[in-house]
């Protein structure tokens, strides 16, 4: 039988729990039988104006990230899934971070056709945790990219109960 020595084991051990404390957020979307609707208007690009909806959002499990960067403790979860009523095959993606223990949105990230759109504040938006969801009530989320492009967002993002203390 062979046996690993400590000093191979000791930095692998290292190196996986550094990894971990770097955070990473939640895992792969998976599908669920909830439904979910986010309405997008006031774009400048007028495209991506529309009714996102599906009866089968996939969503990641919420995970509790602790970053070692000056960046806040948050929970975290992305969803997927969401096809624009248009027809136009336009797919909205996203990935939600809030502060545990508090009903405050941290960042917010959306991707449509692969756009990318954020907002990195709390308004006009509530963490609904009782109700296992996120209320956005005309949230302005900015392109990712630079150019001055930006959406609306109204509606509610369901999230999976079951979530580590706080989130």
């Amino acid at each position: 039988m062979r046996i690993i020595s400590c000093k191979v084991l000791a930095p692998v051990v290292a190196l996986s729990l550094l990894l971990s404390a770097c955070g990473g957020g939640s895992g792969e979307p998976e599908l669920t039988p909830i439904g979910a609707t986010l309405t997008v208007t006031a774009a400048t690009n007028a495209t991506f104006n529309g009714v996102y909806s599906t009866n089968t959002v996939s969503l990641a499990e919420v995970v509790k990230v602790n970053p070692i960067t000056d960046e806040p403790e948050v929970c975290s979860f992305r969803f997927s899934g969401l096809a624009n009523a248009n027809g136009n095959g336009q797919i909205m993606d996203g990935d939600i971070r809030y502060l545990p223990g508090t009903n405050a949105l941290h960042v917010i990230f959306v991707s449509i056709a692969g756009f990318e759109f954020n907002a990195r504040d709390s308004i006009n938006a509530t963490v609904d945790r009782a109700n296992d969801r996120i209320v956005l009530s005309g949230k302005a989320l900015t392109s990712s990219t630079g150019v001055a492009s930006t959406i609306t967002v109204t509606g509610n993002m369901p999230m999976r109960g079951n979530r580590p203390e706080g989130c």
